[in-house]
């Protein structure tokens, strides 16, 4: 936004503070500031400024195993035939260890284990909740708990020695009602982000070791790879070029596919296919930087989903991570699915800003600059509570971008513009006093209008159309309300 134009503005809301429950606004900087109200019933992932995918709301509680670094040896460690020499704990054939732990009545925790080998776990003595689940170290695994969970224990049935080098279990404690300030893959464009309720479908986004691997390619876990979440450790999968080379999960009822991708090396080897029973191929070629790729198959059905090459005629060799299958046309911020059961996204609501002192409804600007996920209709307005009297500017289907002013019931101006792509940032501002209306995009005006009457007792700023409908999903870097009616050159300098 136009730094000098900050001034006039009486209620400002950019991509800075906010709280559990509170979107702050920049203006007013005096009591009542009026901030938005924000709820959503869950956590949520964002890009953070450094590019990575964080959780919003989601920490780690302190450590639950003791000595799970061994360097006291084994002890606080039960075993029958493991030894310990230097911090690194060898378990041969047939051996255990085990350490009984103070679980959290319920929840989810985070399990982690570095070593060799390959390793069977489980967190209590009694089945079939607790029964082994084998894994190749090292591995991360997410447990939900329940009231048999006693204890972590890791046997070896491999027929060779095992070592195992550090055990760590931590409580993940979820936090909801926090907004999104997201950023693009590149730690660009800090935005407020607002989306829509939505659900992973697929039961493991990140453990493919679950999945169904074709007989001719290979999966491996490499420990040392970063992932998208500045974490340690990914999936490779190569699928040379023949039959036979896929990793699948199954019939999903889901309408929407995305990965992220990341080539092992550059050139060759590096175009891979989100595929759905019935659906023609699409390739899609990786890069040797992590990428979000999706894929909207056009109507919702239950669809086999799989990685794979698509018709055998090149190979893949590929980092993958945070799957996700969506009833929705398309990729919604990443939902993790970490403990086998499909995950939602809560709906995010922004209310409550505003007041009749902060808005002039004889004349003023709503501006925003904003950008929509998809092409439904969204909308950001001021209102007197209802709908009889609001200023509205709306994104809409065919990438349009709508100006809206009604006056006691009646509609006083209603222009359109079509730009290239709402999907991408646009500055608008509506104009509105008595016979002076104007639409504002990208620097130029668009449309006016010199006949109607102002609005009438205009008290809120919101994130609809001042009747609930068209909820704003999307991007919205700055937003402003002005008490006066800019001039042309004002106009210019803060939509440009």
């Amino acid at each position: 936004m136009a730094d000098g134009l900050l001034n006039k503005a009486s209620i400002i809301l950019t991509p800075t503070g906010y709280k559990a429950g509170t979107l702050y606004n920049v203006a007013p900087v005096v009591e009542p500031y009026e901030d938005f109200d924000f709820a959503r019933a869950s956590v949520a992932s964002r890009v953070n400024s450094s590019g990575l995918v964080e959780m919003v709301g989601r920490t780690l509680g302190s450590e639950l195993v003791t000595n799970g670094n061994f360097s006291n040896g084994l002890n606080n460690w039960t075993t029958n035939t493991a030894t310990e020499s230097g911090g690194v704990v060898t378990i041969p054939n047939n051996g255990y260890i085990f350490q009984t732990i103070n679980f959290p009545d319920s929840g989810t925790i985070k399990i982690q284990v570095e070593g060799s080998g390959t390793v069977k776990y489980r967190l209590g003595v009694t089945s079939p909740s607790n029964t082994f689940i084998t894994k190749t170290l090292p591995f991360t695994a997410y447990e939900d708990l329940n009231s048999t969970d006693v204890r972590i224990q890791l046997n070896n049935t491999s027929g060779s020695d095992i070592t195992v080098t550090s055990v760590s279990v931590k409580e993940v404690i979820d936090t909801n009602n926090i907004p999104r300030i997201s950023y693009d893959s590149n730690g660009d464009n800090g935005h407020i982000l607002l989306e829509p309720t939505s659900t992973n479908l697929l039961p493991y986004s990140e453990d493919f070791s679950e999945w169904t691997l074709g007989s001719n390619s290979t999966l491996t876990y490499e420990s040392d790879v970063v992932a998208p979440d500045g974490s340690l450790g990914v999936y490779r999968l190569q699928n040379p070029q023949s039959g036979s080379t896929f990793l699948s999960i199954g019939f999903i009822n889901c309408r929407n596919f995305s990965l992220f991708v990341k080539a092992v090396t550059g050139g060759v080897n590096n175009q891979f296919n989100l595929d759905a029973s019935g659906q023609p191929t699409d390739t899609k070629t990786a890069t040797t930087q992590w990428q979000r790729y999706d894929r909207d198959f056009g109507s919702q059905a239950n669809y086999n989903l799989s990685i794979n090459n698509g018709i055998d005629n090149y190979a893949s060799d590929i980092y993958i991570w945070g799957a996700q299958a969506e009833v929705l046309s398309y990729a919604t911020s990443y939902i993790p699915t970490l403990t086998g059961s499909t995950v939602t996204r809560a709906t995010e609501t922004a209310t409550g800003a505003g007041s009749a002192d902060l808005i002039n409804s004889t004349e003023g600007v709503l501006y925003a600059e904003i950008a929509a996920l998809d092409d439904s209709s969204i909308s950001i307005g001021i209102c007197d509570g209802s709908t009889d009297n609001r200023v509205l500017i709306l994104l809409q289907s065919n990438n349009t971008i709508r100006g809206f002013v009604e006056s006691s019931d009646t509609i006083v101006f209603d222009e359109i513009y079509q730009v290239s792509s709402t999907l991408d940032y646009h500055k608008v501002a509506i104009k509105y006093k008595a016979n002076d209306f104007a639409l504002w995009i990208d620097g130029v005006e668009r449309d006016t209008d010199t006949n109607g009457a102002s609005p009438i007792g205009l008290n809120e700023l919101l994130f609809n159309n001042g009747g609930g409908g068209s909820i704003f999903y999307g991007k919205c870097k700055a937003l402003a309300v002005f008490n006066e009616a800019l001039s042309d050159s004002e106009l210019t300098q803060l939509t440009t």
